[in-house]
């Protein structure tokens, strides 16, 4: 038997809208089985069907979905629907299309659900509450235990830290504190993710493997409240960031979150190897107009982004959702997350909220609630999926900013 679904725990809602990116911007890798099938159908003299080759060779014997010149999948119609879909129904569509946005994360005797913010509809919480999906997600769940042949009890715990493993149930009392704390309305969210940094970094350092029951949520419950008098009450209590270390290794990041590549138009976002190195110098020197590495991005100085006021408090809601559902999910660590430990992955999650809000700053010219749903769109796009975050080096260098304790000046300066 399939195990149960954990819906998510927040006002989460969603229903495709039809705008076609991500058939536009996905790759959908798909089965040996599910290529067979599509094959079997008869689509090769429909008009909205673009010409064989469908497929491209993926590893292994998998199969990617091939794309049109101007981006979209083979099988996208005009009005943007999925042709297989319209004729078919959605059961015979690939498994990876039929889930996105969603994610089901294994973890211990249940699938956590996830979401993909990428998809515009869950970055502007359009649609049904997530709950009316349960009974679609738990035929996924069955879809998906056959998909990867395991079921959710057969993924282990990542560890803590490297070398610290404990249970399932322990992992989960440890995302349940953290979420408590991200769900905390008497702070800004700036400051709910800087408490989450600070108890992140004496988890880190204690020795938790031989706690049990609810041992790790009551002391890391301690040290939230221990650290509490030391965590500046404002941003502007907070040091700025080292000129140096901390704005130029967070540009340089920010040029991997800040990119896409494809978007609803299917023109290139960015050209190809060179001009990516030369928008990277670009952004690590900081200065002159932002390159256009994503259709979205205005005609903008670097100096006129810093410039430009934060984001309202009205706001910290959409901040305090996307953030609750990527903990509660278990999205931010393990296989999910390039298999960073427990800590390592908080760490990683709160760097995407000055990524945010730079971009934030940077859509400036929109109304806010939509500036802010688009920079959440472009990070996610990102966050756990981008093969270049997963790198050595690229993840040296987030750890390198949380070292120096750069992180949390980050979180502070843009959530000023």
């Amino acid at each position: 038997m399939p195990h149960p679904i954990k819906i998510l725990p927040v006002a989460q809602n969603w229903d495709c809208h039809t705008c076609g990116d991500c058939c536009r911007r996905m790759e959908a890798v798909i089965t040996d089985e599910e290529k067979r099938r599509i094959e079997a159908l008869d689509l090769a003299d429909d008009p909205e069907v673009a010409p064989k080759p469908w497929f491209r060779p993926a590893s292994g014997d998998k199969w990617s979905l091939a794309h049109r010149p101007d981006g979209g999948c083979v099988f996208l119609t005009g009005k943007n629907y999925c042709r297989i879909q319209e004729r078919f129904g959605a059961e015979v569509k690939p498994f990876v299309c039929r889930l996105f946005p969603f994610l089901l994360i294994p973890a211990g005797n249940q699938w956590r659900v996830g979401m993909r913010f990428s998809c515009p509809s869950a970055a502007a919480n359009r649609g049904r509450p997530v709950a009316q999906s349960e009974k679609d997600l738990i035929e996924l769940s069955r879809l998906l235990e056959k998909h990867v042949g395991r079921s959710a009890d057969s993924a282990p715990a990542p560890p803590l830290r490297p070398g610290q493993q404990v249970a399932w149930p322990e992992l989960l009392r440890a995302v349940q504190v953290l979420t408590e704390i991200v769900k905390d309305r008497g702070d800004r969210v700036e400051r709910r993710l800087r408490r989450c940094l600070a108890v992140a970094r004496i988890g880190a350092q204690a020795k938790l493997e031989n706690l049990s029951g609810n041992k790790i949520s009551e002391f890391l419950k301690v040290v939230s409240a221990g650290l509490e008098p030391e965590i500046p009450g404002t941003a502007t209590d907070v040091a700025l960031p080292d000129r140096v270390l901390g704005r130029l290794l967070f540009r340089v990041l920010l040029a991997i979150y800040a990119r896409k590549d494809r978007g609803v138009s299917g023109k290139p976002g960015v050209g190809g190897r060179i001009a990516r190195v030369r928008d990277g110098w670009q952004f690590a020197r900081g200065h002159g107009h932002v390159p256009r590495i994503n259709e979205s991005m205005p005609e903008i100085t670097f100096g006129e982004v810093e410039a430009r006021p934060g984001m309202p408090p009205e706001l910290d809601e959409t901040l305090e959702r996307y953030y609750t559902v990527k903990l509660s999910s278990m999205q931010f660590c393990g296989p999910s997350n390039f298999d960073l430990p427990f800590w390592a992955g908080v760490e990683s999650l709160v760097l995407t909220f000055p990524m945010i809000l730079w971009l934030y700053r940077a859509f400036g010219d929109r109304p806010p609630a939509e500036a802010l749903q688009c920079a959440i769109q472009l990070v996610d796009d990102h966050f756990g999926g981008d093969r270049m975050l997963g790198l050595p080096h690229i993840r040296h260098l987030q750890r390198t900013l949380v070292e120096r304790g750069e992180l949390e000046k980050l979180v502070a300066w843009y959530g000023r």
